[in-house]
């Protein structure tokens, strides 16, 4: 799609991305014949000719209130002779209908414009990511196993991405990785039950198995929100985008990102409430 140009007001200079364009009369290009409520479409057995339509659209300029009125060619109709093997007298004309746009877009064009690219930044981000290794995690169902494989893959993520931390042991890197105060402190719990567990000292209880399934999530959504939080930075896309109603743009941005993480974690109403919380605090910069 070609880029549209921002309209610009007469009458304060304001320049602007119009919510619609609103429709007058049709006027046909023949006989001067107007038709109230045009709405795109005449059909071939209507008024003639078909050839060429003349439409009366009209927008206003949000900061000052003035009325701009637009005319151009809305619908361009070809006849058209379909290919077929019957005889000829039996071939039915078609009529295709070609509707020809401002060199303006209106907001809900931005907006789509605007959202598709931040969504293919957001996955562009989230290559950085080895999620793999944390998704298959959520296939496990007994909760000493998903434990021992959590701590697993978390110390291979800090041997990877933390330098020279050979010699040092998991509490001492998980302190490195400058995790929310919270989230560092449930992992160092959750390290020391899953020692005494594995020497067969402790059985998890249920509260056990709730602080577990709570680490995979926030970690994860901590590994997730490191790499997307430059992408949907509120105060960035404004100043980017500053055409948009950042309000509106969020709106959009959270709807991909829950059908995302919903997809991602399936561990009912308590994931679903974290996702939820994460989405409304990442998206908090307007």
């Amino acid at each position: 799609m070609n880029k549209k140009e921002k309209l610009k007001c007469p009458l304060c200079n304001t320049k602007f991305i119009p919510r619609t364009f609103y429709p007058e009369e049709a006027t046909f290009s023949s006989d001067g014949k107007l038709l109230s409520g045009f709405n795109g479409y005449i059909s071939s057995s209507g008024v003639k000719p078909s050839e060429v339509i003349l439409g009366s659209w009209i927008t206003y300029c949000p900061n000052c209130n003035y009325i701009m009125k637009f005319v151009k060619e809305i619908v361009k109709k070809e006849k058209i002779q379909s290919p077929t093997t019957i005889a000829t007298k039996e071939i039915k004309e078609k009529y295709n209908n070609y509707y020809f746009g401002f060199p303006f877009e209106d907001y809900s064009q931005y907006l789509s414009g605007v959202s598709e690219k931040v969504k293919a930044n957001i996955k562009k981000s989230l290559k950085g990511v080895d999620l793999n290794i944390w998704e298959n995690m959520y296939e496990i169902e007994d909760t000493f196993k998903l434990l021992v494989r959590f701590y697993a893959n978390l110390e291979s993520y800090c041997d990877a991405q933390l330098p020279n931390n050979d010699n040092k042991n998991l509490p001492i890197k998980i302190k490195m990785l400058k995790l929310l105060p919270d989230l560092e402190n449930l992992l160092l719990d959750l390290n020391e039950i899953r020692k005494q567990t594995i020497q067969g000292n402790y059985e998890l209880s249920s509260g056990d198995k709730e602080k577990v399934n709570t680490a995979v999530v926030n970690f994860t959504l901590n590994l997730i929100e490191k790499h997307i939080k430059p992408v949907v930075d509120g105060k960035k896309l404004k100043t980017k985008y500053n055409y948009i109603d950042i309000k509106d743009l969020n709106s959009e941005i959270k709807v991909f990102l829950n059908g995302y993480l919903n997809g991602l974690f399936n561990h009912g109403k308590s994931a679903n409430n974290k996702v939820r919380s994460f989405l409304d605090n990442l998206l908090i910069n307007e």
